[in-house]
């Protein structure tokens, strides 16, 4: 609660909004990631693995920080949420993820699915701040496309390590201190030369939604993230006010004091900024998405193709079919990849260049032992919601961190299979769709996800899964066993298409 020194129970945290920053619009036309069903989807649990950059002793810090994620692989209402999974602040992840599910519910209640405008849900999230042995933060930034515009939320969360519950914006003000709060951040725009419009600064829900995003400089100045529409003109995008560290003494809490001192001793891990977006649309990357430079593969070796050593296979004669996997590498990819090896079965992944950047030795391994290796963009965002050169700024920043982990990927798949024109110029690759949907991301169950793999899949097929899911994992030994039981060989894409040709697309052999 505010006023309190101690982290707010999860129950108690507050669910506001501030609006979107315009200029960000054309990049968070959001795609959501190849998982889950509106129902309730169980998140992806992370696990760090032996491969993780966490291990082995490699660099710690909020670059090797596990991500959860909310996926819903419906065309119609995509859903995409991440948010991070910090060491030793389990109550702090824990009220990200109930903020998220809270939005992802409100979603569903709003908007209805519609294949001509379907709205969609994205978030991302940033490392605010990352004290050893003390206070943690991050912010979390929600895209809600309606059909015919977009409006990006943010929120801040704080808690200290090993402590009990987390700490919402609204929690670093001193109980009945919101008005002068709220009048305080008017003042810092205008200070700045921000022409606020006097009707917005006395709303009170407009007042109450400052509250959401809060953090503090180094020199204990209040940063309030005021979102684009909310006091200024649209035109003004998302903006920080910045408070003065003598007007910030009067208002914060005793947590507030608590999180204020943690900026002042080890600073800020974002700076305020006149404007959240940039010309160009696309914000900068989130210091979590950042792969630590121990994890990038050494710059003498040059990078590894994803082609299947051996001899080739000709599916010409053959019948091959390919199983691909989507949205990784994950928490259960290792285990994915030990049930293929055992198998002596290859596959074909389509990676997020943000799971690629923390999870690099998956990548390398899955090379290594002849998979072939795809980009599926940076962050799985609806291509077609975006411009040309958002098209091009998503998947080349994807193809970028495989090659970064010292992969070339040979094939493109583009989040929901919702490509155009531009999409095929764009894409540097063949771009593989798919004939055989298994639903796995909807019904997260084994049985049904290898019936609908065996059942549907014919000579040429290539089948859509997910290696985020654990019960997909669960399935796939039973899926090779039985896909060999009827005859058809297992190949890679490219070993199934021949030659395909780069800005073409495929669904099956022959399309």
């Amino acid at each position: 609660m505010p006023g309190s020194a101690s982290p707010s129970p999860l129950s108690s945290a507050s669910l506001r909004v501030s609006r979107a920053a315009v200029c960000l619009i054309s990049l968070f036309a959001l795609v959501t990631s190849c998982a889950s069903g509106p129902g309730a989807p169980a998140p992806v649990s992370p696990s760090a693995s032996a491969s993780s950059p966490a291990a082995g002793g490699a660099p710690s810090g909020p670059a090797t920080w596990d991500q959860g994620q909310i996926v819903e692989n419906d065309p119609a209402m995509p859903v995409f949420l991440a948010w991070p999974i910090v060491p030793d602040a389990a109550p702090l992840s824990a009220a990200v993820e109930e903020w998220l599910d809270g939005r992802r519910q409100a979603f569903h209640s709003e908007y209805a699915p519609s294949a001509e405008a379907p709205p969609e849900l994205n978030a991302r999230w940033e490392p605010m701040i990352d004290q050893p042995n003390g206070v943690v933060g991050v912010r979390e930034e929600l895209y809600t496309f309606a059909g015919a515009s977009g409006t990006l939320t943010s929120a801040t969360f704080h808690a200290v390590r090993g402590a009990a519950g987390a700490w919402r914006g609204a929690d670093l003000i001193e109980s009945g201190r919101s008005g002068a709060f709220a009048d305080a951040v008017v003042a810092a725009l205008r200070a700045s030369g921000g022409d606020v419009f006097d009707e917005l600064a006395a709303d009170p829900l407009t007042r109450g939604r400052l509250l959401d995003d809060v953090t503090f400089t180094r020199a204990g100045e209040m940063v309030v993230r005021v979102g684009e529409g909310t006091l200024l003109a649209a035109s003004e995008g998302t903006v920080d006010a910045v408070i003065p560290a003598t007007t910030a003494d009067g208002l914060v809490s005793e947590a507030g004091r608590r999180v204020r001192d943690a900026y002042a001793a080890v600073g800020p891990l974002v700076e305020p900024t006149a404007s959240a977006g940039s010309p160009s649309g696309t914000p900068a990357a989130p210091t979590a998405s950042a792969p630590p430079s121990a994890s990038a593969a050494p710059a003498t070796s040059a990078p590894a193709t994803s082609a299947r050593p051996g001899e080739p296979v000709d599916c010409t004669r053959l019948a091959c079919v390919a199983l691909t996997f989507d949205d990784g590498p994950g928490p259960h990819t290792d285990r994915l990849l030990d049930v293929l090896a055992s198998k002596r079965a290859p596959a074909t992944f389509f990676l997020l260049g943000q799971n690629v950047a923390r999870n690099p030795a998956l990548v390398r391994r899955m090379a290594a032992e002849g998979h072939e290796v795809g980009n599926h963009t940076w962050d799985h965002k609806q291509l077609t919601k975006l411009g040309a050169d958002g098209q091009r700024r998503e998947i080349e920043r994807g193809a970028a961190a495989i090659r970064e982990a010292g992969v070339t990927p040979t094939v493109f798949r583009p989040p929901y299979g919702s490509r155009n024109k531009t999409t095929d110029a764009a894409a540097g690759a063949p771009v593989i769709l798919w004939d055989v949907d298994t639903l796995d991301w909807k019904t997260r169950n084994t049985e049904a996800t290898m019936t609908a793999a065996l059942r549907d899949t014919k000579r040429g097929s290539i089948v859509l899964m997910h290696d985020i899911h654990a019960p997909t994992v669960d399935a796939v030994g039973a899926i090779v066993d039985g896909l060999r039981e009827q005859g058809y060989t297992l190949v890679t894409v490219s070993e199934l298409l021949g030659s395909p040709r780069a800005g073409r697309a495929y669904s099956r052999q022959g399309s």
